[in-house]
Protein backbone atom coordinates (compact mmCIF):
# COMPACT_ATOMS: atom_id res chain seq x y z
CA UNK A 1 0.00 0.00 0.00
CA UNK A 2 1.49 3.63 -0.61
CA UNK A 3 0.80 6.23 1.61
CA UNK A 4 1.93 9.08 3.42
CA UNK A 5 1.79 11.10 6.68
CA UNK A 6 0.53 15.00 6.70
CA UNK A 7 2.77 15.44 10.23
CA UNK A 8 6.01 14.44 10.68
CA UNK A 9 6.53 11.23 13.39
CA UNK A 10 7.98 7.48 13.35
CA UNK A 11 6.75 4.77 12.21
CA UNK A 12 7.01 2.11 14.98
CA UNK A 13 5.14 -0.92 13.40
CA UNK A 14 4.44 -2.82 10.48
CA UNK A 15 1.10 -5.03 10.33
CA UNK A 16 -0.93 -6.89 8.16
CA UNK A 17 -4.23 -8.14 8.51
CA UNK A 18 -4.12 -12.94 8.68
CA UNK A 19 -6.54 -14.95 6.92
CA UNK A 20 -6.55 -18.34 8.40
CA UNK A 21 -5.24 -19.92 4.82
CA UNK A 22 -1.97 -17.74 4.54
CA UNK A 23 0.84 -19.72 6.58
CA UNK A 24 4.61 -19.29 7.01
CA UNK A 25 7.18 -16.93 7.44
CA UNK A 26 6.04 -13.49 7.27
CA UNK A 27 8.46 -10.82 6.49
CA UNK A 28 7.50 -7.00 6.65
CA UNK A 29 9.15 -4.29 4.28
CA UNK A 30 8.87 -0.30 4.48
CA UNK A 31 10.01 1.61 1.04
CA UNK A 32 10.13 4.67 -0.29
CA UNK A 33 8.42 5.91 -3.16
CA UNK A 34 11.89 5.24 -5.72
CA UNK A 35 11.68 1.70 -4.35
CA UNK A 36 14.68 2.10 -1.46
CA UNK A 37 14.21 -0.12 1.36
CA UNK A 38 13.98 1.77 4.49
CA UNK A 39 13.06 -1.20 7.47
CA UNK A 40 12.45 -5.00 7.41
CA UNK A 41 10.97 -7.34 10.31
CA UNK A 42 10.09 -10.55 10.82
CA UNK A 43 6.65 -11.41 12.04
CA UNK A 44 6.73 -13.66 15.16
CA UNK A 45 4.22 -15.37 17.77
CA UNK A 46 1.43 -14.53 15.42
CA UNK A 47 -2.15 -15.93 15.59
CA UNK A 48 -4.30 -17.84 13.62
CA UNK A 49 -6.52 -14.97 11.54
CA UNK A 50 -6.54 -11.18 12.43
CA UNK A 51 -4.37 -8.39 12.51
CA UNK A 52 -0.31 -9.12 13.11
CA UNK A 53 1.99 -6.57 14.42
CA UNK A 54 5.70 -6.45 14.18
CA UNK A 55 7.95 -3.47 15.91
CA UNK A 56 11.29 -2.22 13.86
CA UNK A 57 13.88 -2.58 15.44
CA UNK A 58 14.64 0.93 15.19
CA UNK A 59 11.36 3.81 15.11
CA UNK A 60 11.40 5.08 11.31
CA UNK A 61 11.54 8.74 11.17
CA UNK A 62 9.23 10.29 9.09
CA UNK A 63 8.68 13.43 6.93
CA UNK A 64 5.54 14.84 6.06
CA UNK A 65 3.68 14.35 2.97
CA UNK A 66 6.40 11.80 1.62
CA UNK A 67 5.00 9.09 -0.33
CA UNK A 68 5.79 5.06 1.50
CA UNK A 69 5.10 1.78 0.42
CA UNK A 70 4.32 -0.97 3.06
CA UNK A 71 4.24 -4.57 2.24
CA UNK A 72 4.34 -8.06 3.59
CA UNK A 73 5.41 -11.32 1.71
CA UNK A 74 2.47 -13.82 1.40
CA UNK A 75 3.32 -17.26 0.47
CA UNK A 76 0.08 -19.24 0.90
CA UNK A 77 -2.62 -17.11 0.98
CA UNK A 78 -3.91 -13.19 1.75
CA UNK A 79 -6.91 -11.10 2.51
CA UNK A 80 -7.99 -8.57 0.09
CA UNK A 81 -10.33 -6.49 -1.44
CA UNK A 82 -11.02 -5.34 -4.84
CA UNK A 83 -11.12 -1.65 -5.59
CA UNK A 84 -10.45 -1.12 -1.66
CA UNK A 85 -7.92 1.85 -1.98
CA UNK A 86 -9.47 3.61 -4.95
CA UNK A 87 -9.95 6.24 -2.70
CA UNK A 88 -8.39 7.86 -0.17
CA UNK A 89 -8.73 6.36 3.35
CA UNK A 90 -8.00 8.43 6.52
CA UNK A 91 -6.52 6.66 9.94
CA UNK A 92 -5.76 9.86 12.04
CA UNK A 93 -2.29 11.13 10.00
CA UNK A 94 -2.25 8.36 7.44
CA UNK A 95 -3.25 9.15 4.09
CA UNK A 96 -3.59 6.35 1.65
CA UNK A 97 -2.82 7.51 -1.90
CA UNK A 98 -5.32 7.53 -4.62
CA UNK A 99 -3.59 7.72 -7.66
CA UNK A 100 -5.45 4.87 -9.31
CA UNK A 101 -2.43 2.86 -9.02
CA UNK A 102 -2.19 1.78 -5.35
CA UNK A 103 -2.92 -1.59 -3.93
CA UNK A 104 0.60 -2.37 -5.46
CA UNK A 105 2.28 -6.22 -5.36
CA UNK A 106 5.71 -7.82 -6.69
CA UNK A 107 7.17 -11.06 -5.57
CA UNK A 108 8.33 -11.42 -1.65
CA UNK A 109 10.70 -9.13 -1.07
CA UNK A 110 10.74 -7.06 -4.12
CA UNK A 111 9.84 -3.81 -4.51
CA UNK A 112 6.15 -3.57 -5.01
CA UNK A 113 5.26 -0.99 -8.49
CA UNK A 114 2.61 -3.61 -9.69
CA UNK A 115 -1.21 -2.97 -9.39
CA UNK A 116 -4.48 -4.59 -10.07
CA UNK A 117 -7.99 -2.39 -9.90
CA UNK A 118 -6.55 -0.96 -6.65
CA UNK A 119 -6.75 -4.11 -4.53
CA UNK A 120 -6.16 -3.09 -0.42
CA UNK A 121 -4.65 -6.25 0.61
CA UNK A 122 -4.68 -4.88 4.34
CA UNK A 123 -1.05 -3.91 5.03
CA UNK A 124 -0.45 -1.02 7.69
CA UNK A 125 1.97 0.72 9.58
CA UNK A 126 1.73 1.78 13.48
CA UNK A 127 2.38 5.80 12.99
CA UNK A 128 3.58 8.08 16.09
CA UNK A 129 3.42 11.59 15.31
CA UNK A 130 6.07 13.98 16.70
CA UNK A 131 3.65 16.42 18.50
CA UNK A 132 0.41 16.25 19.30
CA UNK A 133 -2.67 18.62 17.97
CA UNK A 134 -5.08 19.55 20.10
CA UNK A 135 -6.89 21.94 17.69
CA UNK A 136 -10.44 20.61 16.42
CA UNK A 137 -11.26 22.52 12.97
CA UNK A 138 -13.57 25.46 12.65
CA UNK A 139 -17.49 24.74 12.80
CA UNK A 140 -18.34 24.12 8.65
CA UNK A 141 -20.64 27.03 7.79
CA UNK A 142 -23.60 28.04 5.10
CA UNK A 143 -24.95 24.44 5.02
CA UNK A 144 -27.49 24.40 2.26
CA UNK A 145 -29.64 21.44 0.92
CA UNK A 146 -30.98 21.87 -3.08
CA UNK A 147 -31.76 19.72 -6.09
CA UNK A 148 -34.37 18.09 -3.59
CA UNK A 149 -36.77 15.43 -4.91
CA UNK A 150 -38.42 12.12 -2.97
CA UNK A 151 -35.59 10.54 -2.66
CA UNK A 152 -32.25 12.09 -3.33
CA UNK A 153 -30.67 15.73 -2.13
CA UNK A 154 -27.30 17.49 -2.57
CA UNK A 155 -25.68 18.74 0.19
CA UNK A 156 -23.55 21.83 0.38
CA UNK A 157 -21.39 23.84 2.95
CA UNK A 158 -18.33 25.86 3.24
CA UNK A 159 -15.18 24.43 3.97
CA UNK A 160 -13.52 24.35 7.25
CA UNK A 161 -10.04 25.07 8.13
CA UNK A 162 -7.51 23.55 10.59
CA UNK A 163 -4.30 24.67 11.73
CA UNK A 164 -2.57 21.00 10.55
CA UNK A 165 -5.18 20.53 7.72
CA UNK A 166 -8.59 19.26 7.39
CA UNK A 167 -8.52 15.41 6.19
CA UNK A 168 -12.42 14.73 5.82
CA UNK A 169 -15.99 15.23 6.79
CA UNK A 170 -18.81 13.45 8.50
CA UNK A 171 -22.34 13.54 7.83
CA UNK A 172 -24.97 13.33 10.37
CA UNK A 173 -28.67 12.77 9.59
CA UNK A 174 -31.32 12.82 12.15
CA UNK A 175 -28.70 12.11 14.59
CA UNK A 176 -26.83 9.24 12.90
CA UNK A 177 -24.04 9.21 11.09
CA UNK A 178 -24.58 8.57 7.31
CA UNK A 179 -21.42 9.45 5.23
CA UNK A 180 -17.98 9.82 6.30
CA UNK A 181 -15.90 11.83 3.31
CA UNK A 182 -12.49 11.70 3.06
CA UNK A 183 -10.53 14.93 1.52
CA UNK A 184 -11.42 18.38 1.20
CA UNK A 185 -14.44 18.43 -1.02
CA UNK A 186 -17.72 19.99 1.01
CA UNK A 187 -20.39 18.86 -1.29
CA UNK A 188 -22.53 15.81 -1.01
CA UNK A 189 -25.37 14.10 -2.93
CA UNK A 190 -27.70 12.53 -0.47
CA UNK A 191 -29.39 9.00 -1.71
CA UNK A 192 -31.66 7.02 -0.72
CA UNK A 193 -34.04 9.03 1.23
CA UNK A 194 -38.12 8.20 2.01
CA UNK A 195 -40.50 9.71 0.29
CA UNK A 196 -42.00 13.13 2.27
CA UNK A 197 -39.71 12.54 4.72
CA UNK A 198 -38.49 14.71 6.93
CA UNK A 199 -34.43 15.19 7.68
CA UNK A 200 -31.96 17.35 9.66
CA UNK A 201 -28.76 17.47 8.57
CA UNK A 202 -25.12 18.46 9.96
CA UNK A 203 -21.51 18.39 9.45
CA UNK A 204 -18.50 18.05 11.49
CA UNK A 205 -15.17 18.54 10.11
CA UNK A 206 -12.13 16.04 11.38
CA UNK A 207 -8.55 17.35 11.29
CA UNK A 208 -5.16 14.77 10.72
CA UNK A 209 -5.29 13.96 14.78
CA UNK A 210 -8.57 12.79 14.43
CA UNK A 211 -10.30 15.71 15.96
CA UNK A 212 -13.43 17.22 15.19
CA UNK A 213 -15.82 20.54 15.18
CA UNK A 214 -18.54 21.02 16.93
CA UNK A 215 -21.90 20.16 14.53
CA UNK A 216 -22.74 23.06 11.32
CA UNK A 217 -25.89 24.82 12.23
CA UNK A 218 -28.44 22.11 10.96
CA UNK A 219 -30.14 21.93 7.29
CA UNK A 220 -33.49 20.91 8.10
CA UNK A 221 -35.71 19.98 4.76
CA UNK A 222 -38.68 18.11 3.62
CA UNK A 223 -38.49 15.46 0.14
CA UNK A 224 -40.71 15.65 -1.94
CA UNK A 225 -44.53 13.84 -1.28
CA UNK A 226 -44.93 12.21 -5.03
CA UNK A 227 -48.30 11.36 -3.79
CA UNK A 228 -51.69 13.09 -4.74
CA UNK A 229 -52.70 13.02 -0.71
CA UNK A 230 -51.50 16.48 0.50
CA UNK A 231 -53.96 16.65 3.95
CA UNK A 232 -55.71 14.28 6.39
CA UNK A 233 -59.16 15.69 5.29
CA UNK A 234 -58.91 14.21 2.26
CA UNK A 235 -58.17 10.25 3.78
CA UNK A 236 -60.60 7.82 3.57
CA UNK A 237 -60.86 4.08 4.84
CA UNK A 238 -60.35 3.09 1.18
CA UNK A 239 -56.54 4.34 1.07
CA UNK A 240 -55.35 2.25 4.18
CA UNK A 241 -54.98 -0.79 5.19
CA UNK A 242 -54.44 -4.10 3.30
CA UNK A 243 -57.51 -3.66 0.96
CA UNK A 244 -55.82 -0.50 -0.58
CA UNK A 245 -52.85 -2.76 -1.79
CA UNK A 246 -55.27 -5.46 -2.88
CA UNK A 247 -54.39 -8.01 -0.04
CA UNK A 248 -57.76 -9.17 1.05
CA UNK A 249 -56.44 -12.92 2.06
CA UNK A 250 -53.90 -13.51 5.02
CA UNK A 251 -51.75 -16.12 5.91
CA UNK A 252 -51.91 -16.93 9.01
CA UNK A 253 -48.51 -16.88 10.84
CA UNK A 254 -47.23 -16.74 14.51
CA UNK A 255 -45.44 -13.52 16.55
CA UNK A 256 -43.09 -14.05 18.61
CA UNK A 257 -39.47 -12.18 19.15
CA UNK A 258 -37.68 -11.30 15.35
CA UNK A 259 -34.29 -11.36 15.93
CA UNK A 260 -32.99 -10.05 11.84
CA UNK A 261 -34.28 -13.29 10.47
CA UNK A 262 -37.99 -14.63 9.05
CA UNK A 263 -39.49 -16.52 11.82
CA UNK A 264 -40.66 -20.03 11.73
CA UNK A 265 -43.69 -21.05 9.79
CA UNK A 266 -43.64 -17.33 8.27
CA UNK A 267 -42.85 -19.34 4.73
CA UNK A 268 -43.25 -17.48 1.46
CA UNK A 269 -45.21 -14.86 2.92
CA UNK A 270 -41.47 -12.93 3.91
CA UNK A 271 -38.72 -12.54 2.02
CA UNK A 272 -35.66 -10.37 2.25
CA UNK A 273 -33.94 -7.31 0.24
CA UNK A 274 -31.42 -8.28 -1.79
CA UNK A 275 -27.99 -6.27 -2.38
CA UNK A 276 -28.45 -2.59 -2.71
CA UNK A 277 -31.57 -2.04 -0.83
CA UNK A 278 -35.16 -1.34 -1.95
CA UNK A 279 -37.64 1.07 -2.47
CA UNK A 280 -40.98 -0.10 -0.85
CA UNK A 281 -44.51 2.53 -1.19
CA UNK A 282 -41.85 5.59 -1.18
CA UNK A 283 -39.48 4.28 1.39
CA UNK A 284 -36.11 2.67 1.32
CA UNK A 285 -34.45 -0.23 3.10
CA UNK A 286 -31.27 -1.77 3.09
CA UNK A 287 -30.30 -5.26 1.99
CA UNK A 288 -31.44 -7.76 4.50
CA UNK A 289 -34.26 -6.47 5.73
CA UNK A 290 -37.14 -8.85 6.49
CA UNK A 291 -40.64 -7.83 4.20
CA UNK A 292 -43.63 -10.22 5.85
CA UNK A 293 -46.28 -9.09 3.61
CA UNK A 294 -50.08 -10.56 3.52
CA UNK A 295 -50.12 -11.63 6.97
CA UNK A 296 -52.47 -12.31 9.45
CA UNK A 297 -50.01 -12.42 13.07
CA UNK A 298 -51.71 -14.42 15.25
CA UNK A 299 -49.45 -12.81 18.91
CA UNK A 300 -47.64 -9.46 19.66
CA UNK A 301 -44.43 -9.33 17.19
CA UNK A 302 -41.37 -7.47 19.20
CA UNK A 303 -38.78 -6.72 16.80
CA UNK A 304 -35.18 -6.45 18.80
CA UNK A 305 -32.56 -6.93 16.21
CA UNK A 306 -32.56 -6.03 12.22
CA UNK A 307 -35.26 -4.22 10.12
CA UNK A 308 -38.88 -5.55 9.51
CA UNK A 309 -40.92 -4.25 7.11
CA UNK A 310 -45.27 -5.56 7.51
CA UNK A 311 -47.46 -4.63 4.41
CA UNK A 312 -50.70 -5.64 4.19
CA UNK A 313 -50.74 -7.36 7.48
CA UNK A 314 -52.77 -7.69 10.33
CA UNK A 315 -51.77 -7.74 14.57
CA UNK A 316 -49.56 -5.71 16.62
CA UNK A 317 -46.34 -4.97 16.73
CA UNK A 318 -43.16 -3.60 19.16
CA UNK A 319 -39.69 -1.86 18.16
CA UNK A 320 -37.73 -2.51 20.72
CA UNK A 321 -34.10 -2.13 19.24
CA UNK A 322 -31.73 -2.17 21.67
CA UNK A 323 -29.59 1.55 21.72
CA UNK A 324 -26.74 0.74 18.62
CA UNK A 325 -28.41 -2.32 17.14
CA UNK A 326 -28.96 0.09 13.93
CA UNK A 327 -32.54 -2.08 13.37
CA UNK A 328 -35.56 -0.89 12.47
CA UNK A 329 -39.39 -1.00 11.80
CA UNK A 330 -41.99 -0.13 8.96
CA UNK A 331 -45.43 -1.09 9.36
CA UNK A 332 -46.99 -0.10 5.54
CA UNK A 333 -50.43 -0.49 4.64
CA UNK A 334 -51.34 -2.71 7.31
CA UNK A 335 -54.55 -3.43 10.15
CA UNK A 336 -52.87 -2.85 13.54
CA UNK A 337 -54.24 -3.23 16.80
CA UNK A 338 -50.82 -1.43 18.37
CA UNK A 339 -47.62 -0.08 17.13
CA UNK A 340 -45.17 0.72 20.28
CA UNK A 341 -41.90 1.73 20.23
CA UNK A 342 -39.30 1.03 23.39
CA UNK A 343 -37.15 4.89 24.02
CA UNK A 344 -33.86 5.56 25.86
CA UNK A 345 -35.25 5.34 29.04
CA UNK A 346 -35.24 1.66 28.76
CA UNK A 347 -32.32 1.60 27.05
CA UNK A 348 -33.76 1.28 23.53
CA UNK A 349 -33.79 2.96 20.39
CA UNK A 350 -35.06 1.79 16.97
CA UNK A 351 -32.97 3.61 14.01
CA UNK A 352 -35.99 4.55 12.55
CA UNK A 353 -40.15 3.47 12.91
CA UNK A 354 -42.08 4.25 10.29
CA UNK A 355 -46.09 3.52 9.67
CA UNK A 356 -47.58 4.76 7.04
CA UNK A 357 -51.08 4.07 5.28
CA UNK A 358 -52.55 2.23 8.12
CA UNK A 359 -55.29 1.29 9.30
CA UNK A 360 -56.05 1.55 13.53
CA UNK A 361 -59.41 0.25 14.25
CA UNK A 362 -59.28 0.07 17.54
CA UNK A 363 -56.39 0.78 19.57
CA UNK A 364 -53.54 3.58 18.56
CA UNK A 365 -49.61 4.35 18.71
CA UNK A 366 -49.29 4.00 22.80
CA UNK A 367 -46.27 4.30 23.87
CA UNK A 368 -44.34 5.21 20.48
CA UNK A 369 -41.09 6.46 22.59
CA UNK A 370 -38.22 6.78 20.36
CA UNK A 371 -36.59 9.28 18.02
CA UNK A 372 -36.49 9.13 13.98
CA UNK A 373 -40.66 8.24 13.74
CA UNK A 374 -42.81 8.71 10.98
CA UNK A 375 -46.28 8.28 10.95
CA UNK A 376 -48.14 9.63 7.96
CA UNK A 377 -51.61 9.00 6.51
CA UNK A 378 -52.72 6.99 8.74
CA UNK A 379 -56.94 6.04 10.04
CA UNK A 380 -56.56 5.94 13.41
CA UNK A 381 -60.05 5.50 15.28
CA UNK A 382 -60.06 3.90 18.85
CA UNK A 383 -62.03 2.73 20.70
CA UNK A 384 -62.94 4.22 24.36
CA UNK A 385 -61.92 1.37 26.86
CA UNK A 386 -65.29 0.43 28.61
CA UNK A 387 -63.26 -1.22 31.90
CA UNK A 388 -61.98 2.13 33.27
CA UNK A 389 -58.87 1.20 33.93
CA UNK A 390 -56.99 2.95 30.77
CA UNK A 391 -56.66 6.22 29.09
CA UNK A 392 -56.56 5.69 25.43
CA UNK A 393 -54.86 7.87 22.86
CA UNK A 394 -54.38 8.32 19.04
CA UNK A 395 -50.85 8.76 18.86
CA UNK A 396 -48.86 9.06 22.32
CA UNK A 397 -45.53 10.28 23.15
CA UNK A 398 -42.87 10.57 26.01
CA UNK A 399 -40.85 13.34 25.62
CA UNK A 400 -37.18 13.26 25.31
CA UNK A 401 -37.85 12.80 21.80
CA UNK A 402 -36.31 13.96 19.06
CA UNK A 403 -37.15 13.97 15.05
CA UNK A 404 -40.68 13.20 14.70
CA UNK A 405 -43.23 13.53 11.55
CA UNK A 406 -46.86 13.27 12.42
CA UNK A 407 -48.32 14.51 9.31
CA UNK A 408 -51.51 13.83 7.11
CA UNK A 409 -53.51 11.49 9.61
CA UNK A 410 -57.05 11.08 10.25
CA UNK A 411 -57.41 11.03 14.28
CA UNK A 412 -60.62 10.74 15.88
CA UNK A 413 -62.40 8.69 18.71
CA UNK A 414 -65.21 5.89 18.41
CA UNK A 415 -68.21 6.17 21.14
CA UNK A 416 -69.26 5.51 23.34
CA UNK A 417 -67.28 8.79 24.73
CA UNK A 418 -66.14 7.92 28.19
CA UNK A 419 -63.31 9.63 30.56
CA UNK A 420 -60.58 7.31 29.22
CA UNK A 421 -60.51 9.18 26.10
CA UNK A 422 -57.48 11.33 26.20
CA UNK A 423 -55.34 12.81 23.36
CA UNK A 424 -55.56 12.29 19.80
CA UNK A 425 -52.30 14.02 19.19
CA UNK A 426 -50.56 13.30 22.80
CA UNK A 427 -47.04 14.46 23.09
CA UNK A 428 -47.11 14.09 26.92
CA UNK A 429 -44.16 15.58 28.99
CA UNK A 430 -43.96 12.39 31.13
CA UNK A 431 -40.10 12.43 31.96
CA UNK A 432 -36.34 12.94 30.47
CA UNK A 433 -34.65 10.71 28.08
CA UNK A 434 -31.00 10.14 27.88
CA UNK A 435 -31.02 13.12 30.32
CA UNK A 436 -33.30 15.12 27.93
CA UNK A 437 -37.12 16.47 28.93
CA UNK A 438 -38.02 18.23 25.92
CA UNK A 439 -38.97 17.77 22.14
CA UNK A 440 -36.30 18.61 19.12
CA UNK A 441 -36.83 18.62 15.53
CA UNK A 442 -40.87 17.48 15.27
CA UNK A 443 -44.11 18.14 13.19
CA UNK A 444 -47.62 17.55 13.61
CA UNK A 445 -48.75 18.65 10.02
CA UNK A 446 -52.02 18.21 7.71
CA UNK A 447 -53.34 16.15 10.19
CA UNK A 448 -57.62 15.95 10.50
CA UNK A 449 -59.41 15.99 13.74
CA UNK A 450 -62.42 15.32 14.11
CA UNK A 451 -63.85 16.32 17.82
CA UNK A 452 -66.24 14.33 19.71
CA UNK A 453 -67.65 14.33 23.32
CA UNK A 454 -64.34 13.96 26.02
CA UNK A 455 -60.87 13.91 24.90
CA UNK A 456 -58.67 15.97 23.44
CA UNK A 457 -57.19 16.46 19.82
CA UNK A 458 -53.73 18.44 20.34
CA UNK A 459 -51.81 17.92 22.88
CA UNK A 460 -48.75 19.63 22.10
CA UNK A 461 -45.93 19.61 24.56
CA UNK A 462 -45.92 21.69 27.82
CA UNK A 463 -43.72 23.01 30.06
CA UNK A 464 -40.61 21.40 28.54
CA UNK A 465 -37.98 22.69 25.65
CA UNK A 466 -39.39 22.52 22.28
CA UNK A 467 -37.36 23.23 19.54
CA UNK A 468 -37.13 23.34 15.92
CA UNK A 469 -41.03 22.18 16.17
CA UNK A 470 -44.04 22.59 12.70
CA UNK A 471 -47.35 22.59 13.94
CA UNK A 472 -48.76 23.75 10.50
CA UNK A 473 -51.82 23.31 8.44
CA UNK A 474 -53.62 21.06 10.90
CA UNK A 475 -57.74 21.05 10.50
CA UNK A 476 -60.67 20.80 13.26
CA UNK A 477 -64.21 19.82 13.18
CA UNK A 478 -66.26 22.03 15.05
CA UNK A 479 -67.52 20.39 18.87
CA UNK A 480 -70.59 21.60 19.33
CA UNK A 481 -70.88 20.45 23.16
CA UNK A 482 -67.81 23.54 23.89
CA UNK A 483 -68.62 25.81 26.03
CA UNK A 484 -67.32 28.72 23.84
CA UNK A 485 -64.46 29.12 21.17
CA UNK A 486 -61.90 29.54 23.30
CA UNK A 487 -61.95 26.59 25.88
CA UNK A 488 -62.63 23.41 23.53
CA UNK A 489 -61.13 20.08 23.37
CA UNK A 490 -59.32 20.76 19.60
CA UNK A 491 -56.14 21.78 21.90
CA UNK A 492 -54.77 20.87 25.58
CA UNK A 493 -54.23 23.53 27.84
CA UNK A 494 -53.01 23.27 31.76
CA UNK A 495 -52.81 26.95 32.96
CA UNK A 496 -50.17 25.85 35.29
CA UNK A 497 -47.78 25.09 32.94
CA UNK A 498 -45.57 27.11 30.43
CA UNK A 499 -46.62 27.29 26.98
CA UNK A 500 -43.39 26.77 25.23
CA UNK A 501 -42.87 30.10 22.78
CA UNK A 502 -43.34 28.57 19.04
CA UNK A 503 -42.54 32.01 17.26
CA UNK A 504 -38.86 30.93 18.73
CA UNK A 505 -35.59 28.43 18.70
CA UNK A 506 -36.49 27.32 15.03
CA UNK A 507 -40.24 26.61 15.98
CA UNK A 508 -43.46 27.62 13.74
CA UNK A 509 -47.63 27.16 14.33
CA UNK A 510 -49.43 28.71 11.85
CA UNK A 511 -52.56 28.01 9.20
CA UNK A 512 -54.35 25.80 12.47
CA UNK A 513 -57.89 26.25 12.13
CA UNK A 514 -61.26 24.71 12.60
CA UNK A 515 -63.20 23.83 8.96
CA UNK A 516 -66.65 24.08 10.09
CA UNK A 517 -68.91 25.34 12.79
CA UNK A 518 -69.86 28.48 13.95
CA UNK A 519 -65.57 29.22 13.73
CA UNK A 520 -64.89 27.89 10.11
CA UNK A 521 -61.24 29.74 8.74
CA UNK A 522 -60.95 30.81 12.22
CA UNK A 523 -57.41 30.02 13.65
CA UNK A 524 -56.21 27.94 16.74
CA UNK A 525 -53.64 29.21 18.69
CA UNK A 526 -51.22 27.40 21.14
CA UNK A 527 -53.20 28.79 24.32
CA UNK A 528 -56.95 26.70 23.02
CA UNK A 529 -57.85 30.30 22.06
CA UNK A 530 -59.95 30.70 18.65
CA UNK A 531 -59.27 33.61 16.78
CA UNK A 532 -59.82 35.39 13.66
CA UNK A 533 -56.03 36.06 13.22
CA UNK A 534 -53.53 33.30 13.30
CA UNK A 535 -50.57 32.97 15.69
CA UNK A 536 -47.93 35.63 15.78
Amino acid sequence: MKFKSIVPGTFTKISFYKVVSDSGTHIGHLWDSAGTLLATVTFSGETARGWQFASLGTPYSVTANKTYVVSVSALHGYGFLHGGLATSINNGPLVSIADGNNGVYADPGVFPNSSSVNTNYFRDVVFVPTTDDPTAPTVPAGLTVSSITSSSATLSWTASTDNVGVTGYEIWRNGYLIDTISGTAHTRNLIHLNAAGLYSISVKARDAFGNRSAASTPADFLTTNPGTLTHGASLTTSMVGPGAIGISSFTNVSGGTFEGAALSGWGSAARTVAAGGETIDGFWFPAGTIVLQGANISSFLTVTTGWLVLRGCKGGVLAANPVGNDGGLAVLYSEMYGVTTAGRKDNMQARETIVHRCYFPEHGLENVYTDNVTVTENWISPYPDTVGTDHIDCIQTWGGQSYLNFSRNHLEFRTPYNSSLSGMMAMYSDGSQAGYNGYDHFKIQNNYFVLGATGNALHAPLGVPVSYAEITGNQWTWNYLAGDKDHTNAVYLNVSVTIPNYLANGNHWSNNKFVDGPYAGWYLLPSDVTDSVDYH
